[in-house]
């Protein structure tokens, strides 16, 4: 016998004597009336077993008082306890059989109900165990069954041991088989559907590239050839063309970013460098150039002290929102923008005149750039508000976690 082998069995001793138990397996769906009627039926069984076999131990033993019917009892316990913990409830089982050979007087040391509670424990240990375990356990029972019973009986029970055993492991084999098939089922289903996302986010990419990105260029080509292609142009016209064309290549550089996101499985592009505080100010440069009359006020300790990169990427879409509302919906308006730090917060203000337009509807609830701010605060764990103030100008103002890192 190689020690591989010898180890092995040491190792299946040690799980069979002093090893964890092997606990129920958790519910993988809600109880059913099916499951609750099997429950209470079990019960009443083991009640109706315990009862026979005290009244049996009772009558055959005649023990004095009580003793007969608790130990009948006890015998039989060891089923209730399988179902909880089969390993503990097999080595009771197992003890049990010893006192059985000086209360019986006849040729078989065990009474059949006790017999019946040991192999429903064997059952139960051979369901939740492996083969190894649930075998070395049957063959430790029947040591004291082929040295204590009479030849007519002992190859029954034997046999019986055997193949209870076997059977139980046969299901707990095509259990476990089911387990792993269900579980390979979710996995399949799982990778379908993120299959499914990536093929639908490739399709967008696809159509915002041919769409929108075409039409992007144009307005950038555009707008940088207009000074070559126009004669007599003045300083601000020329000024005012350059604006549009470093607009337009800003949104093909953002939309470049976005189509790196949509196409990549791992969504590396989001490791690319974001925008954050430190571009506010040449954000607030590029739309003075478009026409907006800004004024940004920052805090100073904002210029030392650097801000987590999510907190300063939301406060710059929000600055960068709030100024193409202010310039879409109040346009000659002044703009004020103004960021400032609390103790733990970064507060974040942009507000406008009401412009040349009339100001007469509230877009606190409208479009999807308010939204959009407004998940990006939260997200963080911030707060957002947005509204018409009483100088019948737009108000945007977040208040976000202010935690420098430097």
């Amino acid at each position: 016998m190689s020690s591989s082998v010898i180890e092995q069995v040491r190792q299946t001793w040690r799980q069979l004597i002093s090893g964890p138990d092997y606990p129920p397996r958790p519910a993988t769906a809600p109880p059913d009336r099916r499951r609750t009627i099997g429950r209470w039926l079990a019960f009443a069984l083991f009640l109706l077993l315990s009862a026979v076999a005290a009244y049996d131990l009772h009558e055959i033993s005649h023990l004095p008082g009580p003793l007969g019917p608790v130990l009948g009892f006890v015998s039989v316990a060891p089923a209730a306890l399988a179902y909880l913990r089969p390993l503990r409830a097999w080595q009771i089982s197992f003890l049990l059989l010893f006192p059985g050979m000086v209360l019986y007087p006849y040729g078989v040391p065990w009474s059949p109900f006790q017999l019946l509670a040991l192999l429903s424990v064997l059952a139960t240990l051979a369901l939740r165990a492996e083969l190894r375990v649930s075998a070395t356990a049957g063959a430790v029972t029947a040591l004291p069954v082929l040295v204590f019973t009479g030849s007519d009986v002992m190859y029954v029970l034997v046999g019986l041991i055997a193949l209870v055993i076997a059977v139980a492991d046969q299901v707990r084999r095509r259990r476990a088989s089911q387990h792993a098939l269900a579980s390979q089922t979710v996995v399949t289903q799982q990778e379908q559907q993120r299959r499914a996302v990536l093929e639908e986010r490739a399709r967008i990419a696809r159509e915002m590239h041919d769409v929108v990105a075409h039409h992007m260029s144009m307005i950038a080509v555009q707008a940088e050839t207009a000074p070559y292609r126009l004669s007599g142009m003045t300083a601000p016209t020329h000024d005012e063309f350059t604006a549009i064309a470093g607009a337009a290549r800003a949104a093909l550089a953002d939309m470049r970013r976005l189509l790196g996101v949509l196409r990549s499985e791992t969504e590396r592009a989001q490791r690319s460098p974001q925008p954050g505080l430190a571009d506010v100010a040449e954000m607030v440069d590029s739309a003075r150039r478009a026409g907006l009359d800004v004024d940004l006020r920052a805090d100073p300790r904002l210029a030392t002290h650097a801000v987590a990169e999510p907190v300063g990427l939301a406060a710059y879409r929000i600055v960068q929102e709030a100024l193409t509302n202010a310039g879409r919906h109040a346009p000659g308006a002044k703009v004020q923008v103004e960021l400032q730090t609390t103790v733990a917060r970064l507060v974040v203000r942009v507000s406008n005149g009401p412009g040349r337009l009339a100001a007469d509807r509230d877009r606190s609830t409208g479009g999807h750039g308010l939204v959009g701010m407004r998940e990006r605060a939260e997200l963080l764990g911030g707060t957002f508000t947005a509204g018409p103030d009483d100088r019948s100008g737009f108000v945007v103002t977040a208040w976000l976690p202010y935690r420098p890192t430097g």
